[in-house]
């Protein structure tokens, strides 16, 4: 039995089901992990893979996420017990005669009884909701009213969008931690002035204030005000990928050095992101000079590189030099 042969009823009543589940949820951070693991697992399903190997996948990215195995218990158990619920008899008798058309999945029995163990969750991603069922999940989970209020648009956009989906995890969480946009603050046009005004500038607003320049690139960008174990301080949204951007504020006669340098390649590269920007106030030294210069991946942005973004917006979409 295929996808387009389970009744809308049923299909609508899963939905509901996942919906409910997810906005029931407390924390915040849960219900953001749940979502992107409903992100992931529509990527799975709507792959070129076979069903057994769709299965595979989707119960192996099901096993990394216990909250989503916890917080959707309730929807397994629900779909056990469908004979007691208010589904239209027709898709009462659909619901069993799909899953016996499809007996075995990966070495797993599919039938309703099956449900409540290694089949489960992903049994219904794949056999009843696909793409567009676990789509609609999504969206009716980010346009209600309360979701909206604990997701932000930033949590959001992350989940709906491919181009950030294609970050890490631990980047994605880092991501929305207390995202709050970009914001150009008002500096004087003397450059003596703009030097001394920037180096006095509250570290969070130079960070604010930094990013102004990728938004005026027309590109989504963002800070995050909450520290994390990356070190990045902003993102921004390229068609290509994610650019990350650290800021350090840092008296004129404090150099950046290599190590700081190293670290934010490591973080590059290992996070899947497009390109890194390290921007300060002060200057590097040779040696973090020499380490960026093995990559065009990180772009150093020093003093006077910073005041020249002030006084010609520097084209970041677009990687020109600046």
């Amino acid at each position: 039995m295929s996808l387009s042969s389970v009744p809308q009823h049923l299909k609508e009543w899963l939905v509901a089901l996942f919906v409910k589940a997810i906005n029931g949820v407390s924390k915040e951070e849960d219900r953001q992990d749940i979502l992107d693991w409903l992100a992931q697992s529509r990527d799975v399903v709507g792959s070129e893979k076979s069903k057994k190997d769709k299965f595979l996948a989707l119960y192996r990215l099901l096993d990394t996420r216990k909250t989503a195995k916890i917080a959707l218990d309730g929807v397994v158990e629900a779909v056990k017990n469908y004979k007691q619920s208010n589904l239209p008899l027709a898709a009462k008798v659909a619901l069993p005669v799909t899953l016996l058309a499809t007996p075995i999945l990966a070495g797993h029995g599919v039938g309703v009884a099956a449900l409540g163990g290694a089949v489960g969750l992903p049994a219904l991603l794949l056999l009843f909701l696909g793409t567009a069922g676990i789509s609609a999940i999504i969206d009716s989970c980010l346009k209600s009213n309360e979701a909206r209020a604990y997701l932000g648009e930033i949590a959001a956009f992350i989940v709906q969008d491919e181009v950030l989906r294609r970050a890490s995890a631990a980047m994605q969480k880092a991501m929305r931690d207390q995202s709050m946009e970009a914001s150009r603050f008002e500096m004087p046009e003397e450059e003596a002035m703009l030097r001394k005004k920037l180096c006095a500038m509250d570290p969070f607003d130079f960070e604010r204030h930094v990013m102004s320049f990728f938004e005026a690139s027309q590109m989504l960008a963002w800070v995050t005000k909450k520290s994390n174990d990356m070190g990045v301080d902003g993102f921004a949204r390229h068609p290509d990928g994610v650019i990350v951007v650290q800021c350090k504020r840092y008296s004129p006669g404090k150099l950046v050095g290599s190590p700081a340098v190293q670290q934010f390649k490591g973080v590059i590269e290992e996070n899947n992101a497009l390109r890194g920007y390290l921007v300060t106030t002060s200057d590097f030294s040779e040696a973090a000079r020499q380490s960026a210069g093995l990559t065009d991946k990180v772009i150093l942005v020093a003093m006077d590189e910073l005041v020249q973004w002030h006084i010609t917006q520097p084209d970041l979409k677009g990687f020109m030099d600046s």
